[in-house]
């Protein structure tokens, strides 16, 4: 029975569509009992199979393609994995957002997490993962889809309104297919959670990003 345990734990962890996930013994909890799954996880842990990356998360370690060493795992990955584990609601803080979000390409040294619960601080080769415990009422827009577009309007605040390369992406994002209609019905369903300040600058985003493009001029004979 063990050694099935760890048969399946390891194939899910081979196959999934994400090939750097970070994972939890929670993630296989219909596979076996949580106590076989922890000897399941140990025994790959102890082969070598899989990395421990932190208490209670695991990946596959991946060789990078141009250095040759093992990458570490990336940092979104570990964030969702860390509240999965300790059933925590996270959020990014905003340069973190807007960075994922490609507002911007600065890769932050030190990503700063706001959440609900005590998590101590995770290091990822040069990075660290900081988490922070914060009142309920910073965490309202947590696990909803225009979550980190959130955070990253709020950072963005004082240049957004001149900056076009900004509102060129942020029409993007919100015109994104399935992903940008969610994200723009929850931003309309929550106007009240938002600072009263950026409530009227979400508005005529919204309006923006629903306005159809002109048509191209007619052709002269």
């Amino acid at each position: 029975m063990a050694s099935s345990t760890v048969a399946q734990i390891y194939n899910r962890m081979s196959h999934d569509a994400q090939p750097s996930k970070v994972w939890t013994a929670r993630d296989f909890a219909d596979i076996g009992s949580r106590s076989a799954v922890d000897v399941a996880l140990h025994r790959l842990r102890s082969d070598n199979r899989i990395r421990r990356v932190d208490q209670g998360l695991y990946d596959l370690p991946r060789p990078n393609q141009l250095t040759k060493k093992i990458s570490p795992p990336d940092y979104r990955s570990v964030i969702q994995a860390v509240a999965r584990r300790d059933g925590a609601k996270v959020l990014v803080d905003g340069i973190t957002a807007a960075n994922n979000l490609g507002f911007t390409n600065a890769v932050p040294a030190k990503v700063v997490v706001w959440t609900d619960a005590r998590v101590k601080p995770i290091h990822l080769d040069k990075m660290v993962i900081d988490f922070k415990k914060v009142a309920a009422s910073r965490l309202v827009w947590a696990d909803r889809p225009a979550a980190q577009l959130v955070q990253a309007l709020i950072w963005l605040r004082d240049v957004l309104p001149s900056d076009d390369v900004a509102k060129r992406r942020l029409k993007a994002i919100l015109n994104d297919g399935d992903d940008g209609q969610r994200m723009r019905k929850d931003l309309q369903d929550h106007l009240g959670d938002l600072p009263d300040w950026l409530v009227p600058l979400v508005k005529d985003i919204l309006n923006d990003a629903t306005t159809p493009a002109p048509p191209p001029p007619a052709r002269t004979p």
